[in-house]
């Protein structure tokens, strides 16, 4: 939420609230990617993961016991109380941001199906639609870390078709085809392989695009690959 404030269009007061209420959710968000990253999403790749889906799922449920009550959902939550109560929104505007605040919570807890009940009342409600893609991309967190890719990788377009320049929908997407082509290729599908591994270059061309600093490990997987886009290699000589 708040992202085209902080993209350096005007904010109105809404936009005021969501963007500071990001920068309190960004240590929230931290312990759900912190979670994600055991299946490489939202971060740097990670291309040699040794657990298998039923350990990944094991530690997901570890995680949800004993994280109900900590720290992260504290801060999250008496920060964005303050600036929401202080500030003049519209009932409806309140109320999604409450479902979205609920649902970071719950997400953050480990509890998921909590936190899909709130992000689902607050797409009803929410119109505008850069906070719309914000919820979309926590649902397609939500359905990665529980192994649900298919799901996963819908829930991210969602948000792409909201937020064009979400380059961390780009990079949750690219992790998951890499994945699976990795998967593929290791029971010898070389042809399936391929053409998910393409994918992944795709999406991480994108990804990349939008933020050149980022993702240095998959900028060097796809240099090896040789399948560095012609755009983000000028964008990068640029910086680097």
């Amino acid at each position: 939420s708040g992202l085209r404030a902080m993209a350096g269009s005007r904010p109105g007061p809404r936009r005021l609230v969501l963007a500071a209420a990001l920068a309190a959710a960004g240590l929230a968000t931290a312990a759900v990617l912190s979670l994600a990253s055991s299946l490489g999403f939202a971060a740097a790749p990670q291309f040699h993961r040794k657990s298998r889906a039923t350990e990944s799922s094991r530690l997901l449920l570890s995680a949800r016991r004993g994280s109900d009550d900590n720290f992260l959902d504290k801060t999250f939550t008496v920060m964005a109380d303050i600036i929401v109560n202080g500030m003049p929104l519209a009932q409806q505007e309140k109320d999604a941001y409450q479902f979205y605040r609920d649902g970071m919570a719950a997400q953050t807890a480990g509890d998921y199906s909590s936190a899909l009940r709130s992000y689902a009342e607050a797409l009803k409600i929410e119109e505008d639609p850069i906070d719309r893609s914000y919820i979309f991309y926590n649902l397609g967190i939500i359905f990665g870390s529980n192994g649900e890719y298919v799901k996963a990788v819908k829930y991210y377009h969602l948000a792409l078709d909201q937020n064009k320049e979400m380059c961390q929908a780009y990079n949750n997407i690219a992790v998951i085809y890499q994945d699976q082509g990795a998967r593929a290729e290791r029971k010898g599908q070389m042809d399936k392989s391929r053409i998910l591994m393409d994918k992944a270059a795709l999406y991480w061309n994108q990804a990349i695009r939008l933020a050149p600093t980022n993702y240095l490990e998959a900028q060097n997987w796809l240099k090896t690959r040789g399948q560095l886009s012609r755009e983000v290699q000028e964008k990068l000589g640029g910086i680097w």
